[in-house]
């Protein structure tokens, strides 16, 4: 079996386990969404379904990896990512539409175990380092604000660095603010404010359906949930 097929399956294995396989197609739209988006996203699901619009099934991932299956054919009607250029070669509905943006912050578990006091210690060879791997908006992003850094594991999302210094297997990250935000189980080392290169998040529609999400995601109301969930608006 070729690589091609094998990503197909898989993604429309993983859109399965994340519904439970309830519901049909004609109530429920398949967004397709940046792992960093995981806590946000569910909230915004409600608030769509909430404002009339249809169920959401959330389908998280690094974006480089869902657009990859995007490309091989797996269904969707949206796609919220963290890289617009990810969009090129994709049959989309409308323009691309930036509806948040975000930073990355140098992370630690709670109680700082490895005595993490500044920048400097992002090349100190008795640290764990975990960032995101070169060629994902995460890992761009790392790379344009810090440079080349000696990490110990190079993960394909933000989300597995973070779980890194949730579980302890890492001493220190760099992740984005929201997901310092989100857990309480890692935190800044040192004050960290807003810092570019940015990460913008695009959102699109890749069917009619999805259109109306896309423009909701630009709403004041799904504006609003983002701000609170630590996300720059528009």
């Amino acid at each position: 079996m070729t690589g091609r097929p094998s990503r197909l399956l898989l993604a429309m294995a993983l859109t399965v386990a994340l519904t439970g396989g309830c519901g049909s197609d004609d109530e429920q739209l398949t967004v397709f969404a940046a792992s960093s988006l995981a806590d946000v996203l569910p909230d915004l699901a409600g608030a769509h379904r909430q404002a009339g619009g249809l169920d959401v099934v959330k389908v998280l991932a690094g974006s480089s990896h869902l657009a990859a299956q995007l490309r091989d054919g797996a269904p969707a009607d949206a796609f919220v990512t963290a890289d617009a250029a990810l969009l090129a070669g994709l049959a989309t509905v409308g323009p691309p539409i930036p509806v948040a943006g975000n930073y990355m912050v140098v992370a630690v578990p709670a109680g700082n175990p490895g005595g993490v006091t500044g920048p400097h210690d992002l090349k100190r060879n008795d640290l764990r380092l975990a960032v995101c791997a070169a060629g994902v908006p995460c890992g761009d992003a790392t790379a344009a604000r810090f440079g080349d850094l000696p990490a110990d594991t190079e993960e394909l999302s933000v989300r597995a660095v973070l779980s890194r210094l949730v579980l302890g297997e890492a001493d220190l990250g760099v992740v984005y603010a929201t997901d310092v935000a989100a857990e309480v189980k890692v935190v800044v080392p040192w004050t960290q404010g807003l810092a570019c290169p940015c990460v913008v998040y695009s959102a699109v529609a890749l069917s009619d359906r999805g259109v109306g999400f896309v423009e909701f995601l630009a709403s004041p109301a799904a504006q609003a949930i983002l701000a609170d969930h630590g996300f720059s608006t528009r």
